[in-house]
């Protein structure tokens, strides 16, 4: 089991390893909006701000967005991450 921190909320979930942060999110009822969920909308952003590395690499799509915004490495779409480890994330939006 992973441990996944929704700092904004305060809210400690735990959940099997390799499963999105998309489906822990909405089991939780964290507050993060999900748009298009394809990862070509922004809505999800995300400030991975501790166990980047138990998160799966962007895909291409992702990568693109992320970086027409400019936005850091610690930035992912929460839609398009898979979790490997314990994480503390902070909702950004678009």
């Amino acid at each position: 089991m992973v441990k996944v921190h929704f700092l904004l909320e305060d809210l400690l979930v735990e959940a099997p390893a390799g499963t999105s942060l998309q489906r822990i999110a909405d089991a939780a009822g964290a507050d993060i909006t999900f748009g298009c969920r394809t990862g070509s909308c922004g809505t999800c952003r995300v400030r991975i701000a501790e166990g980047l590395a138990h998160c799966n690499e962007p895909g291409p799509e992702e990568r693109d967005f992320l970086k027409s915004l400019d936005a850091p490495p610690d930035q992912r779409l929460a839609c398009q991450v898979t979790v490997q480890g314990d994480l503390a994330i902070e909702y950004l939006g678009l």
